[in-house]
């Protein structure tokens, strides 16, 4: 009789397979020598190259290495592997969203202690799809906003012409230069009222 369970293979194959692909996501954004970042997870290349690949058992100290040494999320790998999305560990690995998650959690179990117990689950369902609604809202613009961007460079590119500065609201201008000459001592030249 084999020691381990059909259905525990099977899900920690899919967790290799996720971790692999989270790494991956990750090295594709935030490329990096694979000696260096076997020497910083403290593994032989070959077996770093095995971890990369999903080989063994998840190690937790190996994805926080890693995160070190590649300067990306580490949590936001593991939370990809937790919940099958592991393009979302790229997605984090900049703004480390997991780790700004963690520091808000902390805050919130020093504020609320042991009441957070007397929660029921749809409370804490119902705070994070509103938060989760907003920052879709804020991520949508953003990526809006560097796409219109990434547009505009394109065309000053394809046109071969630097595009204009954009001008400073006149009324801004003028009031600047206005509080400016106000702070000013008055000069011998200038008539005095």
């Amino acid at each position: 009789m084999s020691g381990k369970d059909p259905d525990d293979k099977a899900r920690a194959k899919l967790l290799s397979e996720l971790l692999s692909a989270a790494l991956r996501a990750v090295r594709a954004i935030r490329p990096a020598r694979t000696p260096a970042l076997a020497e910083a997870v403290g593994l032989s290349l070959r077996g770093y190259q095995n971890f990369e690949a999903g080989g063994g058992a998840l190690n937790v100290e190996h994805v926080m290495k890693f995160g070190a040494a590649i300067d990306c999320d580490p949590i936001g790998v593991l939370a990809a592997v937790h919940i099958g999305r592991p393009d979302f560990a790229a997605y984090v690995a900049q703004n480390k969203a997991m780790i700004a998650f963690g520091m808000t959690l902390q805050e919130f179990v020093d504020e609320a202690g042991e009441a957070i117990a007397f929660l029921e689950t749809t409370s804490f369902v119902s705070a994070y799809r509103a938060a989760f609604k907003d920052l879709t809202g804020q991520a949508l613009e953003a990526k809006a906003r560097n796409d219109a961007l990434l547009a505009r460079a394109a065309r000053r590119g394809l046109a071969g012409e630097p595009e204009p500065p954009a001008a400073a609201p006149l009324g801004d201008k003028a009031d600047a230069v206005g509080q400016a000459e106000a702070s000013l001592p008055p000069s011998d030249t200038e008539e005095t009222s």
